[in-house]
């Protein structure tokens, strides 16, 4: 239930970004803001932990770092590249996830698992119409998205080992990374500058930059972290793709942008493949 409620905020961030970038705020800025602004909130709860931070090891700066990463590429691949083309790059996340899964964490290869990866990645193929199959990486765009998959993967092993550290230190770890990373990926050659906006800006986007943080990346990680945490990391990458199918209605319902038969039979391969991973195992 969490991952399926992260997928929801997930697929309807584009709702607060799009109100911002309408504000005059460039998307590099409001973007840094918006991951800072979480870790300025949780910066006073922090006081006297991070002793027990640092105990995490390894796996959790290893899980914050990645995580982090695969965000700010992600989000920065869909500013540089075809949308289409970096979002099947990214959802190859079902198969480095699996994968890693069975060599780190020696979690299992089913038939089942390799039924749900193949309904997920056609119904992404159908969705975006890409009849020739997954694309292979052809600009910085679309090598951001395939990156950024892999790197969610790692993000998603790491985070599987440290279940039994305290919530909040993996999520305050998170967000101590992901401003700066985004900030450092923002920059990079060809990239969307960070504009500082002036007081107008500020004053109009506001409210929309508090809705970012606070109702939508803060719980949005929180979630994402509570289920990658106590999940396998294939089933985290299949559940998640049902950010998709709420991305694609929300924006139809909200906007002008097509949802038509493509659409939902894509839509309909996607719920297969989560419903197949949620069905109850058959017993021997």
């Amino acid at each position: 239930m969490a991952i399926l409620c992260s997928a929801v905020l997930w697929g309807t961030l584009w709702i607060p970004l799009r109100a911002l970038r309408a504000t005059g705020l460039s998307d590099a800025s409001a973007t840094t803001v918006g991951f800072l602004l979480p870790l300025i909130l949780l910066i006073p709860f922090a006081r006297g932990r991070f002793r027990r931070i640092l105990d995490g090891g390894w796996p959790l700066g290893m899980a914050s770092f990645c995580l982090a990463l695969a965000i700010a590429l992600y989000a920065e691949g869909l500013v540089r590249g075809q949308v289409a083309r970096v979002l099947l790059l990214f959802y190859l996340t079902p198969v480095w996830s699996t994968l890693l899964g069975r060599f780190l964490l020696g979690e299992p290869i089913t038939g089942r698992r390799i039924s749900t990866i193949i309904l997920g990645l056609a119904g992404l193929a159908v969705i975006f119409g890409v009849e020739a199959g997954i694309p292979a990486p052809q600009g910085v765009g679309d090598w951001m998205g395939l990156t950024a998959g892999i790197s969610w993967a790692l993000a998603m092993v790491n985070l599987n080992r440290t279940a039994e550290r305290p919530l909040y230190d993996r999520v305050f770890v998170q967000f101590l990374f992901l401003g700066p990373i985004f900030f450092v990926v923002a920059w990079m050659a060809g990239g969307t500058p960070h504009l500082v906006p002036g007081t107008e800006t500020l004053l109009a986007s506001g409210p929309w930059l508090l809705a970012f943080s606070l109702a939508w990346m803060l719980p949005v990680m929180w979630l994402t972290i509570v289920g990658a945490s106590r999940l396998d990391p294939g089933r985290v990458a299949i559940l998640l793709l049902f950010e998709i199918i709420v991305g694609l209605t929300t924006a139809a319902a909200l906007t002008d942008e097509p949802f038509g038969l493509r659409e939902a039979i894509g839509a309909s391969f996607i719920l297969a493949a989560s419903g197949t991973e949620l069905s109850p195992k058959r017993r021997s």
